[in-house]
């Protein structure tokens, strides 16, 4: 047998799904390697997953950030989005095989070398067909935690460890990543809208779009609900990186928690919970300081402090997903104030209610600018003794980095008044920051002696420091011409500036 007959054993057996071993014999000629345009559609058919579709951004940035797409190709819309395609892989087939294809080649680019990991490539009646991946299969072990509860999908896997960063991974660069579950079904996922850093993360209809306002694509992972994943794989450029996995996908379902306004001087409140499966068996719990007892219907408490608490809704028989509603304790209170300097317990307010209302501020109005204080990127403007951060920076720009009054609003949460105060507020400071003509008539007639007369009392209201003589006759020798004309000077001088205090006392009065 030839080695070109070897190489289209092998490359059938391949695409097959055999358990030959695929190492490639056939001469460096008959072969060659690069890398293709592979659309998602593609790409997981050949891991024997169906339905896998493109994915659109409606953002004009994120689906071309090569630090979340990596290893992908994308159209950009009219809208300024994209939709990312599927991945530019590595491929191999022969020179026949590419000849072939003509133009239609998937937008092939060759490499020097042999690549580590790669999809054979066959075309028969005219229809090409890709095949899993040749290279190492390789069995990590990560910790995996599963949520229900995020804003980007109704589910997300945190595969712990992974450092996903600058498009990579400890495995590589992740083109493709496969969900396999116990009961035999296997789910491909697509870049940003599923891989996502070192997380997983998609749509079982509940979440039909996300905050970016990007409609998500959830019907090819109905399915999930309610099985067992067992395994996923994260295909890189050196092959299968598989990571094994024992995790239950509840079943979510739409519903709809309300709670009423709830105050702390009160004892309970009322709520109601609709939409859950006849065969939910709920189990109530409240997390957070204070004492809680919760009925059908009904939640009863007594706390000390306000502020945001949970009520959780867990399924006993475990089948379903846990749902949770957050809910405000208000009060009508304000127990700090500003002293000039920093935050400060309001009259009559003890210890406990002021740190409790630092602990629950959640923004900072400063000027008109408002800097929230949760989040990944929330910014602590206030000390929990009350001061001020004079050196917060925001986004590399000083909060205070000037030299001004500031206006400040602090909200908390569960305190339905704010608390507004003036940051630097220094009047006196701030009327004499602009020289007045009167201080410059003091700079002049500073150190001058004049005599008791009535233009000199004038002058020597405007300078503190002049030297007023009390003796009229030893103001002037009228016996000399030099002191004469020195005299005359000198009341010229007088006459002037108490021409102009005469029309600063009016302009000021």
């Amino acid at each position: 047998m030839s080695k070109k007959t070897i190489f289209a054993v092998l490359l059938s057996a391949a695409v097959a799904g055999s358990s030959l071993p695929l190492t490639i014999t056939a001469n460096a000629s008959d072969v060659v390697y690069g890398t293709m345009e592979i659309p998602y559609s593609e790409f997981y058919a050949s891991e024997g997953i169906d339905g896998v579709d493109t994915v659109s951004s409606a953002t004009t940035n994120k689906w071309k950030n090569e630090n979340l797409v990596k290893g992908t190709y994308s159209v950009e819309t009219e809208n300024g989005g994209g939709d990312i395609l599927g991945v530019r892989y590595y491929v191999g087939l022969t020179q026949t095989t590419l000849d072939t294809l003509g133009e239609d080649n998937y937008n092939f680019e060759p490499v020097e070398e042999v690549p580590a990991a790669y999809k054979l490539i066959t075309v028969e009646n005219g229809e090409v067909a890709f095949s899993n991946v040749v290279g190492d299969t390789t069995e990590e072990q990560k910790e995996v935690s599963l949520s229900t509860e995020m804003v980007w999908g109704d589910y997300v896997l945190d595969v712990s460890g992974l450092n996903n960063s600058n498009g990579t991974s400890e495995f590589g660069t992740i083109y493709g990543v496969v969900l396999e579950t116990a009961e035999g079904d296997k789910y491909g996922m697509r870049h940003l809208e599923n891989i996502w850093r070192d997380e997983i993360a998609w749509s079982s209809g509940i979440k039909k779009s996300e905050p970016h306002g990007n409609t998500l694509k959830y019907e090819q992972y109905v399915g999930l609900m309610g099985q067992t994943l067992t395994g996923i794989t994260f295909i890189t450029e050196t092959g299968y990186h598989t990571v094994p996995v024992n995790i239950y996908i509840p079943v979510k379902f739409e519903n709809t928690v309300e709670i009423a306004e709830c105050n702390v001087n009160d004892t309970a409140t009322a709520f109601t919970a609709t939409g859950f499966p006849e065969d939910y068996e709920k189990v109530y719990f409240i997390s957070g300081n204070g004492q809680f007892s919760v009925e059908d219907g009904s939640i009863n408490y007594k706390v000390q402090f306000p502020g945001s608490y949970n009520l959780e809704i867990s399924d006993g028989n475990g089948k379903y997903a846990t749902v949770n509603t957050s809910f405000v304790i208000s009060t009508d209170d304000m127990p700090a104030k500003f002293d000039g300097e920093k935050l400060v317990p309001a009259d009559n307010v003890s210890d406990e209610d002021f740190n409790a209302f630092i602990t629950n501020i959640s923004a900072v109005t400063v000027d008109e600018t408002t800097y929230s204080a949760a989040g990944k990127r929330g910014l602590k403007l206030i000390n929990d003794d009350g001061t001020v951060i004079m050196d917060a920076v925001s986004r590399d720009v000083p909060v205070f980095g000037e030299d001004k009054p500031y206006n400040i609003v602090i909200t908390a949460t569960g305190y339905n008044k704010t608390l507004a105060f003036v940051l630097n507020d220094d009047t006196k400071q701030e009327e004499s920051s602009e020289p007045s003509e009167v201080s410059e008539i003091s700079e002049i007639s500073e150190n001058s002696e004049v005599s008791e007369n009535t233009e000199a009392s004038q002058v020597s209201e405007v300078s503190r420091n002049s030297q007023t003589s009390t003796n009229n006759n030893n103001a002037v020798n009228t016996g000399s011409s030099g002191f004469a004309v020195i005299a005359a000077l000198m009341a010229g001088i007088s006459s002037a500036l108490a021409a102009v205090f005469s029309f600063k006392k009016k302009k000021y009065n």
